[in-house]
């Protein structure tokens, strides 16, 4: 054979760019390789996490199991967090585990949202968007004090006017209205603009939706710390809340920068057109956790979709010795915001439309995504996937 044989291939992190590999862990394993992957999770999906939130799906169906995905076709999974990379040794140091050795490298750790002060003091009642599973406690919780206190409104603040932040909202109104419970929902902006990625006209459209729902919109309010059940505002102000929402944006997971690779100035690891790093043509990255070959790319899902087919072929590339593939990203892309009442705002570049048909769309789009990992991860793998083409 032509190839070098039982190469050591690490999948670092369950991220939406690595779930196309793992389906096709059986085509490393026939050629003699050993493919490991690494997670402290199942994968949970972004795409449906908000209808999770709003009560119209139940958690299993937004998760993939992913040691169920790998170990069925031939590899490991090994449940842990990672601490730290020897990117000259080639090991990574896990949270629990041993170290752990490679010849090829794969890193799809995500993102997650920039701090605030003072919010690990109150757990309890901060909870963020990241990871996924946090929006399945926050319904939880919010359940357990909907019951509690049926005759008091809650207090809610979520801290982030983009697109995530007034998903959230939406959701979490949709939630208490099921509960026929009384809240008082207030979105933080921290300047004038609101859902600064739609286009303009269709902000007004849904601000005007929300805001018939009773949610509150307060501009100019960005969140500098959280002493307790208040946040504090940049300019000094207080604002007291029962239960608080971190969607203040996306960073990159905060553990590359004990990688030893180089990463922009936001913590991204670099990577070249190949989604190789730059430093290290045996590590590669996809997803949110990456700088693209010179420029950033929007965090959004739609993207380590794409960049998944080529991120699978380019790992078996790197383990044979074939040349690897360009990730060439497309210019526009769709994307549909769950407004929580079983209606979506889907955008395309400056083309937008808002009602139940965007929800129904995205709805079947998300569906049809988890279905093919899901169904693969509950049976024995079939050998059906179209076989490697160096």
């Amino acid at each position: 054979m032509s190839h070098r044989p039982n190469r050591r291939i690490v999948l670092l992190g369950a991220g939406h760019a690595h779930l196309y590999t793992l389906k096709r862990t059986r085509e490393f394993v026939q050629r003699g390789h050993e493919v490991t992957a690494v997670a402290p999770d199942l994968f949970w999906y972004s795409g449906l996490a908000t209808g999770v939130l709003g009560g119209f799906y139940e958690p299993d169906l937004d998760q993939v199991d992913i040691a169920a995905l790998v170990t069925q076709r031939g590899g490991r999974f090994v449940q842990d967090s990672v601490l730290g990379l020897d990117p000259v040794k080639r090991v990574i140091r896990l949270a629990a585990a041993p170290p752990l050795s490679y010849d090829v490298l794969s890193i799809t750790l995500g993102s997650e949202p920039p701090g605030i002060p003072g919010a690990d003091r109150n757990s309890d009642r901060v909870y963020s968007v990241k990871p996924v599973r946090r929006l399945w406690e926050l319904r939880q919780h919010l359940q357990q004090r909907f019951a509690a206190h049926a005759d008091m409104p809650l207090r809610i603040l979520v801290a982030g006017a983009g697109a995530t932040g007034c998903e959230i909202a939406a959701n979490i109104a949709q939630l208490a209205a099921r509960a026929r419970s009384q809240i008082s929902l207030t979105v933080l902006a921290a300047g004038e603009e609101i859902l600064t990625q739609v286009p303009r006209p269709s902000v007004r459209r849904v601000l005007g939706a929300l805001e018939r729902r009773g949610i509150c919109f307060r501009r100019n309010s960005q969140v500098t710390q959280i002493a307790q059940n208040e946040a504090v505002l940049a300019d000094g102000s207080r604002t007291s809340f029962d239960v608080f929402v971190n969607a203040t944006g996306l960073q990159p997971a905060r553990v590359l920068s004990e990688f030893g690779l180089p990463t922009d100035p936001g913590g991204a690891l670099m990577v070249d057109q190949h989604l190789r790093s730059v430093a290290a043509p045996e590590v590669h990255g996809a997803g949110d956790c990456i700088w693209f070959h010179g420029r950033p790319l929007p965090r959004v899902g739609v993207y380590a979709i794409r960049q998944a087919p080529v991120l699978f072929h380019n790992l078996m590339a790197a383990a044979e010795g074939t040349p690897p593939k360009a990730f060439r990203p497309q210019r526009r892309y769709l994307i549909i915001m769950n407004l929580g009442d079983e209606t979506g705002l889907a955008v395309r570049g400056r083309w937008y439309w808002h009602g139940r048909a965007a929800f129904r769309l995205k709805d079947w789009i998300d569906r049809r995504f988890l279905r093919g990992y899901q169904d693969a991860a509950r049976a024995p793998d079939t050998g059906t996937e179209r076989p490697f083409q160096p």
